[in-house]
Protein backbone atom coordinates (compact mmCIF):
# COMPACT_ATOMS: atom_id res chain seq x y z
CA UNK A 1 0.00 0.00 0.00
CA UNK A 2 1.18 3.61 -0.99
CA UNK A 3 0.14 6.84 0.94
CA UNK A 4 1.28 10.30 0.75
CA UNK A 5 1.80 10.78 4.52
CA UNK A 6 1.20 8.19 7.18
CA UNK A 7 0.95 8.95 10.74
CA UNK A 8 1.45 6.53 13.94
CA UNK A 9 -0.60 6.70 16.71
CA UNK A 10 -4.44 7.51 16.49
CA UNK A 11 -4.24 10.21 19.89
CA UNK A 12 -4.57 13.73 20.05
CA UNK A 13 -1.77 14.07 17.45
CA UNK A 14 -1.90 11.91 15.34
CA UNK A 15 -5.78 11.79 14.40
CA UNK A 16 -5.80 15.74 14.62
CA UNK A 17 -2.50 15.41 11.67
CA UNK A 18 -4.09 12.44 9.59
CA UNK A 19 -7.31 14.72 9.33
CA UNK A 20 -5.28 18.15 8.88
CA UNK A 21 -3.56 16.11 5.82
CA UNK A 22 -6.24 14.37 4.45
CA UNK A 23 -7.60 18.18 4.23
CA UNK A 24 -4.67 19.05 2.27
CA UNK A 25 -5.95 16.96 -0.34
CA UNK A 26 -3.28 14.05 0.88
CA UNK A 27 -3.44 10.06 0.83
CA UNK A 28 -3.32 9.76 4.09
CA UNK A 29 -3.67 6.28 6.48
CA UNK A 30 -3.64 6.17 10.19
CA UNK A 31 -1.71 3.18 11.74
CA UNK A 32 -2.78 2.59 15.76
CA UNK A 33 -2.71 -0.23 17.82
CA UNK A 34 -5.34 0.43 20.41
CA UNK A 35 -8.38 2.76 20.07
CA UNK A 36 -8.97 5.79 18.00
CA UNK A 37 -8.19 8.75 20.66
CA UNK A 38 -5.16 7.31 21.83
CA UNK A 39 -4.62 7.34 25.48
CA UNK A 40 -6.18 10.88 26.04
CA UNK A 41 -9.46 9.82 25.25
CA UNK A 42 -9.61 6.44 26.45
CA UNK A 43 -6.90 6.20 29.40
CA UNK A 44 -5.83 10.02 30.14
CA UNK A 45 -7.77 13.40 29.88
CA UNK A 46 -11.22 12.84 29.05
CA UNK A 47 -11.79 10.01 31.65
CA UNK A 48 -10.01 11.36 34.67
CA UNK A 49 -12.33 15.10 33.88
CA UNK A 50 -15.10 12.80 34.28
CA UNK A 51 -14.53 11.89 37.44
CA UNK A 52 -13.16 15.35 38.95
CA UNK A 53 -16.34 16.78 37.62
CA UNK A 54 -18.02 13.87 39.78
CA UNK A 55 -15.57 15.34 42.42
CA UNK A 56 -16.67 18.36 42.29
CA UNK A 57 -20.24 17.42 42.58
CA UNK A 58 -19.42 15.70 45.68
CA UNK A 59 -17.83 19.30 47.13
CA UNK A 60 -20.55 21.35 46.17
CA UNK A 61 -23.06 19.03 47.77
CA UNK A 62 -20.94 18.66 50.80
CA UNK A 63 -20.87 22.61 51.30
CA UNK A 64 -24.03 22.98 50.08
CA UNK A 65 -25.76 24.42 53.72
CA UNK A 66 -23.54 27.37 53.23
CA UNK A 67 -26.42 28.54 50.50
CA UNK A 68 -29.22 27.35 52.64
CA UNK A 69 -29.63 24.05 50.86
CA UNK A 70 -30.23 21.03 52.75
CA UNK A 71 -29.04 17.63 51.38
CA UNK A 72 -29.38 14.02 52.57
CA UNK A 73 -26.99 11.53 53.08
CA UNK A 74 -24.78 11.66 50.13
CA UNK A 75 -23.53 8.09 48.57
CA UNK A 76 -21.45 6.91 45.88
CA UNK A 77 -22.00 3.92 43.47
CA UNK A 78 -18.48 3.49 41.88
CA UNK A 79 -20.09 1.15 39.51
CA UNK A 80 -22.78 3.60 37.68
CA UNK A 81 -19.70 6.03 38.10
CA UNK A 82 -17.36 4.02 36.04
CA UNK A 83 -20.14 3.22 33.77
CA UNK A 84 -20.77 7.17 33.29
CA UNK A 85 -16.90 7.53 32.05
CA UNK A 86 -16.99 4.74 30.42
CA UNK A 87 -20.35 6.40 27.94
CA UNK A 88 -18.39 9.38 27.63
CA UNK A 89 -14.84 7.68 26.70
CA UNK A 90 -17.11 5.12 23.91
CA UNK A 91 -18.40 8.79 22.78
CA UNK A 92 -15.62 10.84 22.06
CA UNK A 93 -13.83 7.56 20.55
CA UNK A 94 -16.77 7.13 17.93
CA UNK A 95 -16.40 10.23 17.25
CA UNK A 96 -12.39 10.36 16.20
CA UNK A 97 -13.46 7.11 14.24
CA UNK A 98 -16.32 9.11 12.51
CA UNK A 99 -13.44 12.16 11.80
CA UNK A 100 -10.84 10.13 10.17
CA UNK A 101 -13.60 8.32 8.01
CA UNK A 102 -15.79 11.09 6.52
CA UNK A 103 -12.14 12.85 5.99
CA UNK A 104 -11.01 9.38 3.62
CA UNK A 105 -8.28 8.71 6.16
CA UNK A 106 -7.57 5.15 6.02
CA UNK A 107 -7.34 3.01 9.43
CA UNK A 108 -4.73 0.60 9.67
CA UNK A 109 -4.74 -1.55 12.95
CA UNK A 110 -1.56 -2.76 14.51
CA UNK A 111 1.83 -2.54 15.44
CA UNK A 112 4.12 0.08 13.04
CA UNK A 113 7.75 -0.52 12.90
CA UNK A 114 9.78 1.12 10.08
CA UNK A 115 11.75 -0.36 7.87
CA UNK A 116 13.40 2.62 6.21
CA UNK A 117 12.90 6.41 5.30
CA UNK A 118 9.72 5.63 3.59
CA UNK A 119 8.46 2.56 4.72
CA UNK A 120 6.70 1.07 7.53
CA UNK A 121 5.81 -2.84 8.48
CA UNK A 122 2.81 -3.49 10.44
CA UNK A 123 1.90 -5.98 12.32
CA UNK A 124 -1.60 -7.11 12.77
CA UNK A 125 -3.21 -9.03 16.24
CA UNK A 126 -3.21 -11.97 13.93
CA UNK A 127 1.18 -11.83 13.48
CA UNK A 128 0.22 -11.09 9.61
CA UNK A 129 2.77 -7.99 8.24
CA UNK A 130 1.94 -5.41 6.00
CA UNK A 131 4.03 -2.92 3.83
CA UNK A 132 3.46 0.72 3.95
CA UNK A 133 4.65 2.77 1.33
CA UNK A 134 4.65 6.57 2.90
CA UNK A 135 5.74 9.80 1.08
CA UNK A 136 6.10 10.99 4.74
CA UNK A 137 6.00 9.56 8.34
CA UNK A 138 4.59 11.58 11.16
CA UNK A 139 5.14 9.36 14.58
CA UNK A 140 2.66 10.40 17.30
CA UNK A 141 2.83 7.07 19.59
CA UNK A 142 2.85 8.82 22.65
CA UNK A 143 4.47 7.47 26.29
CA UNK A 144 3.30 5.18 29.23
CA UNK A 145 3.78 4.97 32.57
CA UNK A 146 7.52 5.41 34.24
CA UNK A 147 7.32 2.58 36.87
CA UNK A 148 9.19 2.28 40.16
CA UNK A 149 11.85 -0.50 40.83
CA UNK A 150 10.43 -1.53 44.34
CA UNK A 151 6.50 -0.56 43.29
CA UNK A 152 6.04 -2.76 39.91
CA UNK A 153 2.37 -2.37 39.30
CA UNK A 154 0.56 -5.55 39.62
CA UNK A 155 -2.93 -3.86 38.45
CA UNK A 156 -4.86 -4.09 41.83
CA UNK A 157 -2.88 -2.76 44.75
CA UNK A 158 0.22 -0.98 43.05
CA UNK A 159 -1.55 0.81 39.61
CA UNK A 160 -0.87 3.25 37.47
CA UNK A 161 -2.98 5.80 35.97
CA UNK A 162 -4.92 3.43 33.66
CA UNK A 163 -5.90 1.24 36.75
CA UNK A 164 -7.19 4.25 39.16
CA UNK A 165 -9.17 5.74 36.26
CA UNK A 166 -11.05 2.04 36.36
CA UNK A 167 -12.27 2.87 40.45
CA UNK A 168 -12.59 -0.77 41.14
CA UNK A 169 -14.12 0.03 44.58
CA UNK A 170 -12.79 3.08 47.35
CA UNK A 171 -8.77 1.85 49.11
CA UNK A 172 -9.26 2.75 52.60
CA UNK A 173 -5.77 4.13 52.18
CA UNK A 174 -5.01 5.31 49.28
CA UNK A 175 -1.17 6.93 48.54
CA UNK A 176 0.13 8.73 45.86
CA UNK A 177 3.57 8.95 44.69
CA UNK A 178 4.67 11.80 42.93
CA UNK A 179 2.86 15.17 42.81
CA UNK A 180 2.65 16.08 39.58
CA UNK A 181 -1.08 17.15 37.62
CA UNK A 182 -1.70 13.11 37.37
CA UNK A 183 -1.15 12.29 40.82
CA UNK A 184 -2.60 15.20 42.07
CA UNK A 185 -5.92 14.78 39.82
CA UNK A 186 -5.98 11.19 41.57
CA UNK A 187 -5.60 12.15 44.69
CA UNK A 188 -8.50 14.65 44.52
CA UNK A 189 -10.58 12.01 43.11
CA UNK A 190 -9.81 9.32 45.61
CA UNK A 191 -10.33 11.97 48.66
CA UNK A 192 -13.89 12.72 47.32
CA UNK A 193 -14.82 9.43 46.75
CA UNK A 194 -13.98 8.60 50.30
CA UNK A 195 -10.02 7.54 50.56
CA UNK A 196 -7.85 8.86 53.41
CA UNK A 197 -4.98 10.08 50.96
CA UNK A 198 -1.47 10.30 51.32
CA UNK A 199 0.59 12.52 48.40
CA UNK A 200 4.71 11.50 48.40
CA UNK A 201 6.64 13.77 46.22
CA UNK A 202 10.61 13.78 46.52
CA UNK A 203 10.51 17.40 45.20
CA UNK A 204 10.85 20.45 47.36
CA UNK A 205 7.30 21.41 46.03
CA UNK A 206 3.87 20.07 44.62
CA UNK A 207 3.96 20.07 40.89
CA UNK A 208 7.60 20.75 40.03
CA UNK A 209 8.48 23.33 37.50
CA UNK A 210 5.22 25.50 37.99
CA UNK A 211 5.34 29.21 39.44
CA UNK A 212 6.16 28.86 43.11
CA UNK A 213 2.55 30.47 44.36
CA UNK A 214 0.46 27.98 42.13
CA UNK A 215 2.92 25.28 43.90
CA UNK A 216 2.03 26.62 47.39
CA UNK A 217 -2.14 26.82 46.34
CA UNK A 218 -1.89 23.70 45.20
CA UNK A 219 -0.83 22.11 48.83
CA UNK A 220 -3.15 24.34 50.24
CA UNK A 221 -6.67 23.43 48.23
CA UNK A 222 -5.61 19.91 49.06
CA UNK A 223 -4.58 19.92 52.73
CA UNK A 224 -8.31 21.47 52.67
CA UNK A 225 -9.41 18.50 50.82
CA UNK A 226 -8.04 16.09 53.57
CA UNK A 227 -5.56 15.20 51.39
CA UNK A 228 -1.62 14.54 53.80
CA UNK A 229 1.13 15.96 51.34
CA UNK A 230 5.03 14.97 52.31
CA UNK A 231 7.32 16.98 50.23
CA UNK A 232 11.13 15.78 49.68
CA UNK A 233 10.60 12.17 50.12
CA UNK A 234 10.12 9.22 48.62
CA UNK A 235 10.18 5.56 49.13
CA UNK A 236 13.35 3.67 50.33
CA UNK A 237 11.23 0.18 50.40
CA UNK A 238 7.79 -1.39 50.46
CA UNK A 239 6.49 -4.88 51.58
CA UNK A 240 3.34 -6.00 51.32
CA UNK A 241 1.76 -8.55 54.05
CA UNK A 242 -0.47 -11.16 53.71
CA UNK A 243 -3.00 -8.80 54.00
CA UNK A 244 -2.25 -7.29 50.57
CA UNK A 245 -1.33 -3.99 52.16
CA UNK A 246 1.32 -1.99 52.05
CA UNK A 247 3.75 -0.93 54.33
CA UNK A 248 5.82 1.58 53.00
CA UNK A 249 9.42 2.74 54.40
CA UNK A 250 10.17 6.68 53.52
CA UNK A 251 13.14 8.72 53.35
CA UNK A 252 13.54 12.36 53.74
CA UNK A 253 16.25 14.72 52.29
CA UNK A 254 15.29 17.27 54.81
CA UNK A 255 16.38 15.64 58.33
CA UNK A 256 14.61 12.64 60.10
CA UNK A 257 12.41 10.74 57.80
CA UNK A 258 8.26 10.87 57.84
CA UNK A 259 6.76 7.08 59.72
CA UNK A 260 5.75 4.61 57.54
CA UNK A 261 2.60 4.76 55.52
CA UNK A 262 -0.14 1.93 55.32
CA UNK A 263 -1.78 1.92 52.09
CA UNK A 264 -4.36 -0.66 50.57
CA UNK A 265 -3.60 0.64 47.16
CA UNK A 266 -0.59 2.68 45.56
CA UNK A 267 -0.66 5.05 42.74
CA UNK A 268 2.60 5.19 41.21
CA UNK A 269 2.58 8.93 39.15
CA UNK A 270 6.23 10.11 38.59
CA UNK A 271 6.06 10.87 34.79
CA UNK A 272 5.98 9.57 31.66
CA UNK A 273 8.39 7.88 29.35
CA UNK A 274 8.19 8.00 25.33
CA UNK A 275 6.87 4.90 23.39
CA UNK A 276 10.26 5.08 21.18
CA UNK A 277 11.60 2.01 21.93
CA UNK A 278 10.13 -0.74 19.96
CA UNK A 279 9.38 1.92 16.24
CA UNK A 280 12.73 0.60 14.08
CA UNK A 281 14.05 4.54 14.67
CA UNK A 282 17.55 3.34 13.86
CA UNK A 283 16.92 1.48 11.28
CA UNK A 284 15.60 4.63 9.84
CA UNK A 285 18.17 6.58 11.33
CA UNK A 286 15.75 8.95 13.38
CA UNK A 287 17.73 10.13 16.76
CA UNK A 288 16.50 10.45 19.99
CA UNK A 289 17.88 12.11 23.32
CA UNK A 290 19.13 10.44 25.80
CA UNK A 291 15.94 9.92 27.61
CA UNK A 292 14.04 8.34 24.13
CA UNK A 293 12.73 11.09 23.21
CA UNK A 294 12.37 11.90 19.30
CA UNK A 295 14.42 15.12 18.66
CA UNK A 296 12.86 17.57 16.45
CA UNK A 297 13.05 21.26 15.12
CA UNK A 298 10.21 23.99 15.10
CA UNK A 299 8.49 22.35 12.17
CA UNK A 300 8.31 18.95 13.78
CA UNK A 301 10.75 17.40 11.26
CA UNK A 302 13.33 14.82 13.19
CA UNK A 303 16.78 14.41 11.73
CA UNK A 304 15.43 12.49 9.10
CA UNK A 305 13.47 14.97 6.64
CA UNK A 306 10.64 13.16 5.43
CA UNK A 307 9.85 12.52 9.05
CA UNK A 308 8.09 13.84 11.64
CA UNK A 309 7.46 13.69 15.68
CA UNK A 310 4.62 15.27 17.53
CA UNK A 311 2.76 14.65 21.05
CA UNK A 312 4.46 13.07 23.92
CA UNK A 313 6.93 11.27 22.18
CA UNK A 314 8.81 14.25 20.86
CA UNK A 315 9.46 15.58 24.58
CA UNK A 316 9.35 19.04 26.02
CA UNK A 317 5.44 19.33 27.60
CA UNK A 318 3.59 15.84 27.50
CA UNK A 319 -0.02 17.39 26.82
CA UNK A 320 -2.70 16.71 24.53
CA UNK A 321 -3.42 20.22 23.45
CA UNK A 322 0.37 20.70 22.79
CA UNK A 323 -0.03 17.53 20.94
CA UNK A 324 -2.63 18.23 18.61
CA UNK A 325 -0.76 22.02 17.64
CA UNK A 326 2.26 20.36 16.64
CA UNK A 327 -0.04 17.60 14.70
CA UNK A 328 -0.92 20.75 12.69
CA UNK A 329 2.73 22.03 12.11
CA UNK A 330 3.60 18.41 10.79
CA UNK A 331 0.56 17.94 8.85
CA UNK A 332 1.09 21.65 7.03
CA UNK A 333 4.88 21.19 6.29
CA UNK A 334 4.82 18.15 5.14
CA UNK A 335 2.21 18.67 2.73
CA UNK A 336 4.38 21.55 1.24
CA UNK A 337 3.28 24.65 3.76
CA UNK A 338 5.17 26.93 6.10
CA UNK A 339 4.08 26.97 9.93
CA UNK A 340 6.58 26.05 13.01
CA UNK A 341 5.80 25.81 16.78
CA UNK A 342 5.72 28.44 19.39
CA UNK A 343 6.58 26.74 22.67
CA UNK A 344 6.09 29.96 24.64
CA UNK A 345 2.50 29.87 24.55
CA UNK A 346 1.69 26.62 25.66
CA UNK A 347 -0.26 26.56 28.94
CA UNK A 348 -0.84 23.58 31.02
CA UNK A 349 -3.42 23.10 33.70
CA UNK A 350 -4.34 21.03 36.79
CA UNK A 351 -7.73 20.29 37.06
CA UNK A 352 -8.36 20.68 40.78
CA UNK A 353 -11.04 22.15 42.88
CA UNK A 354 -10.16 25.10 41.97
CA UNK A 355 -8.30 24.40 39.02
CA UNK A 356 -4.79 25.98 38.31
CA UNK A 357 -3.47 26.77 34.87
CA UNK A 358 -0.21 28.45 33.66
CA UNK A 359 1.10 29.91 30.44
CA UNK A 360 4.82 31.59 29.81
CA UNK A 361 7.45 32.12 32.43
CA UNK A 362 7.44 31.67 35.85
CA UNK A 363 8.47 34.12 38.22
CA UNK A 364 11.96 32.35 38.86
CA UNK A 365 12.29 31.74 35.15
CA UNK A 366 11.67 35.31 34.50
CA UNK A 367 13.60 36.39 37.19
CA UNK A 368 16.41 34.41 35.84
CA UNK A 369 16.44 35.97 32.27
CA UNK A 370 17.79 38.67 34.04
CA UNK A 371 15.02 41.45 32.95
CA UNK A 372 13.31 43.06 35.85
CA UNK A 373 9.91 42.58 35.92
CA UNK A 374 6.66 43.68 37.03
CA UNK A 375 4.13 41.49 39.29
CA UNK A 376 0.11 42.04 39.30
CA UNK A 377 -1.63 39.84 41.19
CA UNK A 378 -5.49 40.08 42.20
CA UNK A 379 -7.08 37.93 44.79
CA UNK A 380 -10.48 36.23 44.28
CA UNK A 381 -11.69 37.22 47.59
CA UNK A 382 -11.36 40.72 46.07
CA UNK A 383 -13.97 39.60 43.48
CA UNK A 384 -17.34 40.04 43.10
CA UNK A 385 -18.43 36.20 41.46
CA UNK A 386 -15.81 34.89 43.73
CA UNK A 387 -17.49 36.30 47.09
CA UNK A 388 -21.02 35.70 45.24
CA UNK A 389 -20.24 31.98 44.97
CA UNK A 390 -18.69 31.32 48.04
CA UNK A 391 -15.16 30.08 45.66
CA UNK A 392 -12.38 32.81 46.82
CA UNK A 393 -9.68 30.21 47.23
CA UNK A 394 -7.53 31.37 44.25
CA UNK A 395 -6.16 34.52 42.77
CA UNK A 396 -4.64 35.94 38.93
CA UNK A 397 -0.63 36.97 39.10
CA UNK A 398 1.00 37.92 36.19
CA UNK A 399 4.63 38.55 35.04
CA UNK A 400 5.89 41.13 32.79
CA UNK A 401 8.70 43.05 31.62
CA UNK A 402 8.39 46.30 33.19
CA UNK A 403 10.51 48.32 30.53
CA UNK A 404 8.07 47.24 28.01
CA UNK A 405 5.26 45.97 29.68
CA UNK A 406 4.93 43.19 27.47
CA UNK A 407 3.43 39.97 29.37
CA UNK A 408 5.47 36.67 29.91
CA UNK A 409 4.19 35.01 32.11
CA UNK A 410 0.25 34.28 33.76
CA UNK A 411 -0.79 31.90 36.73
CA UNK A 412 -4.17 31.59 37.71
CA UNK A 413 -6.13 29.44 40.36
CA UNK A 414 -9.45 29.71 40.20
CA UNK A 415 -12.78 27.66 39.52
CA UNK A 416 -12.63 28.20 35.64
CA UNK A 417 -8.67 28.49 35.53
CA UNK A 418 -8.30 26.21 32.53
CA UNK A 419 -10.68 28.30 30.59
CA UNK A 420 -9.10 31.71 31.58
CA UNK A 421 -5.88 30.37 30.72
CA UNK A 422 -6.52 30.73 26.66
CA UNK A 423 -6.98 34.39 26.90
CA UNK A 424 -3.51 34.25 28.67
CA UNK A 425 -1.79 32.14 26.14
CA UNK A 426 -2.82 34.56 23.67
CA UNK A 427 -1.54 37.51 24.98
CA UNK A 428 1.70 35.84 25.15
CA UNK A 429 1.18 34.32 21.40
CA UNK A 430 0.70 38.33 20.24
CA UNK A 431 3.11 39.53 22.54
CA UNK A 432 0.38 41.92 24.17
CA UNK A 433 1.10 44.33 27.09
CA UNK A 434 -0.11 44.71 30.41
CA UNK A 435 -1.97 47.56 29.55
CA UNK A 436 -3.35 45.65 26.77
CA UNK A 437 -4.97 43.17 28.71
CA UNK A 438 -5.95 46.08 31.74
CA UNK A 439 -7.63 48.03 29.10
CA UNK A 440 -10.06 44.80 27.61
CA UNK A 441 -13.40 44.73 28.81
CA UNK A 442 -14.32 42.21 30.89
CA UNK A 443 -18.07 40.88 31.68
CA UNK A 444 -18.67 41.62 35.18
CA UNK A 445 -19.33 39.81 37.36
CA UNK A 446 -17.00 36.60 36.20
CA UNK A 447 -13.70 35.21 37.18
CA UNK A 448 -12.17 36.23 33.96
CA UNK A 449 -12.50 39.84 35.68
CA UNK A 450 -9.19 39.01 37.95
CA UNK A 451 -7.14 38.95 34.59
CA UNK A 452 -8.15 42.44 34.09
CA UNK A 453 -7.58 43.86 37.17
CA UNK A 454 -3.91 41.18 37.91
CA UNK A 455 -2.58 43.32 34.68
CA UNK A 456 -3.85 46.59 36.29
CA UNK A 457 -2.03 45.85 39.34
CA UNK A 458 1.45 45.11 37.50
CA UNK A 459 1.27 48.55 36.33
CA UNK A 460 0.33 50.07 39.16
CA UNK A 461 -3.26 50.74 38.25
CA UNK A 462 -5.56 48.05 40.46
CA UNK A 463 -8.73 49.62 41.59
CA UNK A 464 -10.20 47.16 43.54
CA UNK A 465 -7.32 46.00 45.50
CA UNK A 466 -5.62 48.45 48.57
CA UNK A 467 -1.72 48.23 48.76
CA UNK A 468 -1.34 50.91 51.50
Amino acid sequence: MKYDICVIGAGPGGYVAAVRAAQLGKKVAVIERAKAGGICTSWGCIPSKTLLHAAGILKTLRHAGEFGITTGEIKVDTDKLRAKKDRVVDRLVKGVEFLLKKNGVDWIAGQARLAGHNTIVVTGADGKSTMIDAGSIIIATGARPVELPNLKPDGETIITYFEALEVRGVPKDFVVIGGGAIGLEMAEVYAALGSKVTVVEMMPTLLPGFDIDLCKAAAEGLKKSGISTLTDTKVASATQGKDKRWTLTLESTKGKPPAPLMADRVLVAVGLKPNSDDLGLKTAGVTCDTRGFITTDAQMRTNVSNVFAIGDVAGRKLLAHKASREAHIAAEVACGHTASMDYRSVPGAVFLHPEIATVGLSEDEARQTGLEIAIGKFPLVALGRGVATGAMDGFVKIIAQKSTDTILGVHIVAPTAGDMIAEAALAIEMEATAEDLATTIHVHPTFSESLMEAAADARGEAVHIWKG
